[in-house]
């Protein structure tokens, strides 16, 4: 962002209000599909406007996932360690910018790990109040899972779209539904932002099922169907991490 605009950003994130107590999670999806259009360009600049905001005594991480075979040897990867901000601020835009969209969607094994690593992070900040934004454009999916509904390239008609190798399914054992409620059931807010992604049209209403079930509630369940408007999303989230 240039810096007329990053000072207007600077006055609408609420950070000042709740510098010792913010503390957040993102459980970010780095999946093929997310280097499609702008989306990981625009995701990219809403992180490091959100990260310019944060304050030096909140809390922050970032785990981001794909598959095995991208992040071996379980598909995911702690991108930022849930540490005091001030401790990982030098690092923080280059990290970001370091994501490279590649793999498919292993969405339960990440919320998984995301779980280890925010109950590690509570033994570490006993007094804080936990947030995680998961932040996905893809429906889940397991290249087995794949193979067993699509054979002979005739795929499921409910589950599956395309055939052979350009078969896409939304595999039931990825769905990371019953892994957040856990997370929330521990006392963890989550939030959720859903792109929508037109290579995944026939799947958008299973997508948008699963990410408002993700979420805490309603309120916190958000939609981008254009990538730029991921920072005014982070802004809104922002406000009510102070809420």
């Amino acid at each position: 962002p240039n810096p007329e605009k990053k000072s207007l950003q600077l006055e609408t994130f609420p950070f000042k209000e709740c510098s010792a107590t913010a503390t957040v999670d993102f459980l970010i999806d780095n999946s093929g599909s997310m280097q499609f259009g702008s989306k990981m360009v625009e995701l990219k600049n809403a992180m490091v406007v959100f990260g310019s905001n944060f304050p030096d005594s909140g809390v922050l991480g970032i785990q981001i996932y794909s598959d095995p075979d991208t992040y071996p040897p379980l598909g995911y990867k702690e991108l930022i360690p849930i540490s005091e901000y001030r401790n990982i601020k030098n690092q923080y835009v280059l990290l970001i910018n370091a994501m490279r969209p590649k793999g498919a969607t292993h969405s339960k094994d990440a919320m998984g790990f995301a779980k280890q690593k925010l109950e590690e992070a509570k033994t570490l900040f006993p007094s804080k109040k936990f947030n995680l934004v998961f932040i996905s454009d893809g429906i889940p999916e397991t290249r087995p899972e794949t193979n067993t509904l699509c054979p002979g390239g005739n795929p499921d008609p409910i589950l599956c779209s395309g055939s052979g190798t350009n078969c896409r399914c939304f595999a039931r054992s990825q769905d990371p539904t019953s892994v957040a409620q856990e997370i929330k059931n521990s006392g963890v807010r989550i939030f959720t932002i859903s792109y929508v992604d037109a290579a995944d049209s026939k799947f958008n209403n299973n997508l948008q099922t699963l990410m408002q079930n993700v979420a805490s509630s309603p309120s916190d369940y958000f939609q981008a169907p254009v990538e730029s408007q991921v920072t005014n999303i982070l802004r809104q989230i922002s406000e009510r991490l102070c809420s």
